[in-house]
């Protein structure tokens, strides 16, 4: 009966939360009461959601996950599947010209100001899309900080393959709703039209038809805006990789707080690492990507030391078809 109840439950929980980000856009906001923003992102299932809750650990940390309800009061456009405005148009890529007088306003005042002056250092907001967001995100925020966190990119295809065919969160009145790619695909036509007007593999977009062809385009375009303003953002990014963070967890996390600048005792340490397990790994299929893509898939599974490769779609033999 429980189950049977959580779609509604869902969608209730949504309106509730859009009610209440209207009535924070009108409150006044004192300027005392703002912090200094810092960023986790990275592609979705590449171990933000961990990383972050760890964060979340720390008591002089303010965490914000995934506050969808507020960056869609922010700009309508970050809404990639559609959670909270159906019909309005999305935009996954975001850049510095695309921020407005009202996005900065209600930046300060739903994210910035967020947490407690004199209790919190500082407000850590995870949202993997943010990562296709940087040049957007410094309109909003001065000077911000990030931690770019990268798992291998084999993992993310087979699990965001497996949430977009066996999704588990569904919402009442809307059976058109995928977990990963939104309101009838909206998130994937948002990332194949930015993606195209960017410039990412132009010529193979109308054909990435399969789950595992569209995830892997979304890790290559996610991994790609990284490393597109690696230079611009120079210490103000910090890289991790999952594998890191799993195996030597007290190691990454006293490196993030250096960057993100909060207080890091033992004792949140020792309480932030016991929630860390293993890294999850997936069965090693074989990952077929027209030509273009696996070579910088490969290039990039490379540069950040992980294992999986894929193979370039002319050099499968024809039996493996």
């Amino acid at each position: 009966m429980k189950r049977a109840l959580l779609p509604y439950l869902r969608t209730a929980k949504l309106l509730k939360l859009r009610y209440q980000t209207r009535i924070r856009c009108v409150m006044p906001m004192r300027r005392e009461q703002r912090l200094p923003v810092r960023f986790i992102v990275g592609c979705g299932r590449s171990g933000t959601t961990i990383l972050g809750r760890v964060l979340s650990v720390n008591p002089s940390v303010h965490y914000l996950r995934e506050p969808y309800h507020l960056w869609h009061a922010i700009d309508p456009r970050t809404d990639s599947t559609g959670l909270h405005s159906q019909d309005a148009p999305a935009q996954i890529i975001l850049r510095g010209s695309d921020a407005n007088d009202r996005s900065k306003d209600r930046f300060q005042r739903l994210i910035a100001s967020s947490g407690r002056s004199g209790v919190h250092s500082c407000v850590i907001e995870k949202t993997p899309q943010n990562a296709l967001r940087v040049e957007w995100l410094e309109q909003l925020e001065p000077q911000p900080r990030f931690v770019h966190i990268v798992r291998d990119g084999n993992d993310v295809v087979r699990s965001i393959t497996r949430l977009a065919e066996t999704p588990t969160y569904r919402l009442a009145f809307r059976s058109a709703y995928n977990q990963w790619w939104g309101e009838h695909g909206r998130k994937w036509k948002s990332i194949a039209r930015s993606g195209r007007e960017h410039g990412y593999f132009v010529d193979l977009i109308d054909s990435l038809q399969t789950n595992e062809h569209r995830a892997a385009y979304e890790w290559l375009i996610s991994v790609m805006e990284i490393e597109r303003f690696r230079e611009h953002l120079g210490d103000r990014l910090l890289e991790v990789t999952y594998r890191d963070l799993t195996s030597d967890p007290a190691s990454v996390l006293r490196s993030i707080s250096d960057h993100f600048e909060f207080r890091a005792d033992d004792e949140w340490l020792n309480k932030a690492c016991a929630q860390i397990s293993e890294e999850r790994k997936y069965e090693r299929k074989l990952l077929s990507l027209p030509n273009e893509m696996a070579l910088k898939f490969n290039e990039l599974q490379e540069r950040y030391g992980n294992e999986g490769r894929a193979v370039p779609a002319d050099l499968i033999p024809s039996e493996a078809v």
